[in-house]
């Protein structure tokens, strides 16, 4: 087998939920023609998390196969908010906002991506510039039943919870950015898939060739449910290497597979043994894991960062040595009760929560517990303070 049909293999299989329509995209990667290949991305927040690089990681397979990849920066839908497998409406973001976004996303993409080889298109560059009879037009692509078959959509019309006008206008405006670049191939996450399938109908109408949809797996977060940065739940790539780690570590055991094949670069092969370790060997599964979190750390931060943060981590909690971590989290030293402590150090926001932590002894001051959440303690430099199981607090 030749190495360009090993790379389409590779393409079409690993980290894939499902291909729309897979037959004419082997042909299309077949043709030897270059490919518009469209990624888009709401700057809904500064950081990109391990669940944006399974896509990303899809784009850098189309881009070493020599296709055009284009990044699209939603910077005008991003004021609409997709709802995409939320039930309520989400929040709208301000041009600011929207700028101050931007400004780390290229440095982040870079560790996954040839920014030499990738174009970044905003999609206020024809989208602003629609007028009523643009917007009509559009919007004549379409019918409300079919808008309505989002199953988010549904959920919150029979939850009583409105939905705006201006939600419904989301997915077709992320169909027409595949009209305007003339896109071959479009990528998202299963959430996306009604958005995806809709750029094909809007080709369609608009008389062009549809496009094909890639759709990858989702990576669970470390709750299990979906990786988000508004359910706080997930591991940024910029993450430091002890707290990438750490992060690591804590997801379930039987989330290592999907982390394996997601997040790292093993083989097929590799992961069918990892798979049978884990079904037949219980008692390897800790080592597992920390080979799959340091094979993560490594990806991002290189092979001395991550046997550091490997090293580290053991002495932090297997050997209580607390000093030993790096810890990111700071506070001022001085007095204060001690529920005010996890409000301080972001483990909580809830006055109510932050007592029930003390009173469960679930806060340690250099290793030792308080119950008393109204007590006053005297915080100095050095001092280590500890909130459940993984999160350090160093005072200064």
């Amino acid at each position: 087998m030749k190495e360009m049909n090993k790379g389409i293999k590779n393409l079409i299989t690993k980290s894939i939920d499902e291909i729309i329509v897979k037959d004419s995209l082997i042909n299309k990667l077949n043709s030897g023609k270059k490919l518009v290949v469209k990624l888009g991305i709401d700057p809904t927040g500064s950081k990109l998390h391990l669940g944006h690089v399974v896509v990303l990681k899809k784009l850098k397979e189309f881009q070493d196969l020599g296709h055009q990849i284009i990044l699209i920066i939603g910077d005008f839908t991003a004021r609409i908010g997709d709802p995409s497998g939320k039930n309520k409406e989400r929040k709208t973001l301000s041009s600011k906002e929207i700028e101050n976004n931007m400004k780390t996303y290229k440095q982040q993409i870079e560790k996954i991506l040839d920014l030499n080889k990738t174009k970044f298109v905003y999609n206020s560059q024809w989208l602003a510039k629609m007028d009523l009879k643009n917007i009509f037009e559009l919007a004549s692509k379409t019918t409300f039943a079919q808008i309505f078959e989002r199953n988010d959509f549904r959920q919150r019309i029979e939850e009583g919870n409105d939905i705006s006008y201006l939600e419904t206008l989301y997915p077709l405006m992320q169909g027409y950015d595949s009209v305007q670049l003339k896109a071959d191939v479009e990528l998202g996450g299963t959430d996306q898939k009604f958005n995806l399938l809709m750029g094909r109908q809007i080709q369609k109408r608009y008389k062009q060739k549809e496009q094909d949809v890639v759709i990858v797996k989702l990576l669970p977060g470390l709750d299990g449910a979906k990786m988000s940065k508004s359910a706080n739940n997930f591991i940024s790539i910029d993450e430091k290497p002890f707290d990438m780690y750490s992060k690591v570590m804590s997801i379930s055991d039987n989330l290592i597979p999907e982390y394996y094949e997601l997040c790292t670069n093993i083989s097929s092969k590799d992961l069918e043994k990892i798979v049978s370790k884990l079904e037949n060997e219980k008692e390897k599964v800790y080592e597992i894991k920390r080979q799959l979190a340091k094979e993560i750390v490594e990806i991002y931060h290189g092979t001395n960062e991550a046997e550091l943060a490997s090293n580290n981590f053991v002495k932090v909690y297997k050997y209580g040595q607390y000093k030993e971590a790096e810890i990111h989290i700071v506070i001022k030293s001085g007095n204060y009760k001690l529920r005010e402590i996890p409000i301080l150090s972001n483990a909580t926001t809830s006055t109510v929560q932050a007592k029930k932590l003390v009173m469960q002894g679930a806060v340690e001051i250099n290793n030792k517990k308080i119950l008393d959440p109204n007590q006053k303690i005297s915080l100095k430099a050095k001092d280590i303070i500890r909130i459940g199981k993984k999160r350090f607090v160093k005072v200064k």
